[in-house]
C-alpha cells in the first residue's frame, strides 16, 4: 500500500469517527486532587470517552465540544460561578493524517475560602441522522475541598458537597464526603432528573485502575448504593432517556450524568492534640474575634453585637448572646464545621450568600 493510499483510508476513519453521534461518547471531569490547601489552584480534566466495556471504562475517545459545553465551580455560598475561560487545550490536534492524541482539555480555579466546591461541566448537543435527531444534555461534577490545614480529617465533616447544581438536567448528588472518601467503606449518591429521584435506573461505579465496574440500580428514592475498594480514582454514570420533543428540532433526549471522587487510605493523622478547645471562627474567608464567642451548655454562642453586625438585618437578636447556629440560619448563611486536626483547633466557617 503506499503512502498516498494510505493518507486516504485513514482520512475517510477520521471522517467516519467523526460522525460518530455525539450521545455515543460519555463526559467526566476529574480533579487533581480531592484536598488542596486555600489559595492553590485546583485543575479539572474534562475527558470524553468510555467506549469499551459496554461503556463503563475510562477510556478516552473524543473530547467535549467548545461549542456546547460550559464549566462551572459552585463555592460553599452556594454561588454557581463560570469558569469556561480557563480552558484550555492539553493534545495535539488532529491532522489529515493523524487523530488528535491526548485529547482532552482543562479547566482550573483557586480560592482563599475553606469549604466545599463543585465542578460541573454541562454540555447541551443535539445530533441529527437521517430519520430523527436527539438531544444531549450532560453533567460532569467533580469535587474539591480547599482547605486552610489540607488533610483528608479537615475536610471529612464538609456537608456542602450534597448540593443540587444543575437541576435542568440528569444529576449525580453524592450522599457522602467525596473529598474524604476512605478505602473499604460504603457509598450511597442519588440521582436526580430536573430535580426529582430518578428510582429504577441503572448507575454504574468504575474504577479507574483496572476498569472493573458494578452496576446497581436506583431505589424509589433514586438512591444507589455501593461498596468502595481500594484507593484510587473512581467514577459514576447513569444515562436516563426520555421521549421528550420539540418540533423541528429533536425527537427524543439523552440525559447523561457522571461524577469522579478519588478514594485515599484515610490513616494518617497529624499528632498533638488541639491548642483550645472553642473553634476559631471565620467569616467569609476573614478571622473574627475570639472574645466574640463563647461556649454555654455545650453550644457555641455569638455576641449579639458581633451577630448584628456580622449578619445585618437579617438576624433578630433579643439577647445578650445567641447560638452562632441558629444566627448563621436565620440570616440565610452557610455554615461548615472543621474538626480540629492535631494541634490545630477545630474551625467555624460561616459563608453569607450575598
Amino acid at each position: 500500500m503506499n503512502m498516498k493510499t494510505a493518507s486516504i483510508l485513514l482520512g475517510t476513519l477520521l471522517s467516519a469517527t467523526l460522525a460518530i453521534p455525539a450521545f455515543a461518547h460519555d463526559g467526566w471531569s476529574q480533579t487533581n486532587s480531592p484536598v488542596i490547601g486555600a489559595g492553590e489552584v485546583a485543575y479539572v480534566d474534562m475527558m470524553l470517552g468510555n467506549h469499551s466495556n459496554e461503556h463503563r471504562s475510562y477510556r478516552i475517545a473524543g473530547q467535549w465540544s467548545t461549542d456546547s459545553s460550559k464549566v462551572y465551580v459552585m463555592n460553599p455560598a452556594g454561588k454557581k460561578i463560570d469558569i469556561t475561560d480557563t480552558r484550555f487545550y492539553t493534545g495535539e490536534a488532529a491532522t489529515e493524517t493523524e487523530p488528535a492524541l491526548n485529547n482532552y482539555f482543562v479547566s482550573s480555579f483557586s480560592s482563599s475560602q475553606p469549604g466545599a466546591y463543585i465542578v460541573s461541566v454541562e454540555g447541551d448537543s443535539i445530533f441529527k441522522g437521517a430519520d430523527a435527531a436527539s438531544r444531549t444534555l450532560r453533567s460532569a461534577k467533580s469535587f474539591v475541598a480547599v482547605m486552610d490545614i489540607p488533610t483528608m480529617k479537615r475536610a471529612s465533616l464538609l456537608t456542602g458537597f450534597q448540593r443540587q447544581v444543575s437541576p435542568d438536567r440528569a444529576e449525580l448528588v453524592p450522599l457522602f464526603n467525596p473529598a474524604a472518601a476512605q478505602a473499604d467503606t460504603s457509598a450511597e449518591v442519588q440521582l436526580l432528573l430536573k430535580g426529582k429521584p430518578l428510582a429504577d435506573t441503572e448507575v454504574s461505579l468504575i474504577r479507574r485502575s483496572n476498569s472493573e465496574a458494578v452496576t446497581v440500580k436506583t431505589d424509589a428514592k433514586g438512591i444507589a448504593k455501593f461498596k468502595l475498594g481500594g484507593a484510587d480514582y473512581y467514577l459514576l454514570r447513569a444515562k436516563p432517556a426520555t421521549n421528550e420533543k420539540r418540533e423541528g428540532e429533536y425527537d427524543t433526549v439523552s440525559y447523561e450524568a457522571t461524577m469522579t471522587f478519588i478514594v485515599q487510605n484515610g490513616t494518617y493523622e497529624l499528632p498533638g492534640t488541639p491548642s483550645e478547645a472553642k473553634p476559631q471562627v471565620f467569616l467569609n474567608g476573614k478571622a473574627q474575634p475570639d472574645d466574640s464567642f463563647s461556649f454555654a451548655n455545650g453550644t457555641l454562642m455569638a455576641d449579639a453585637a458581633w451577630a448584628e453586625e456580622a449578619f445585618g438585618n437579617k438576624s433578630k437578636i433579643a439577647a445578650s448572646a445567641v447560638s452562632l447556629r441558629d444566627a448563621a440560619s436565620e440570616a440565610g448563611a452557610v455554615l461548615e464545621y472543621l474538626p480540629a486536626v492535631g494541634a490545630n483547633r477545630a474551625a467555624v466557617y460561616l459563608y453569607l450568600t450575598k
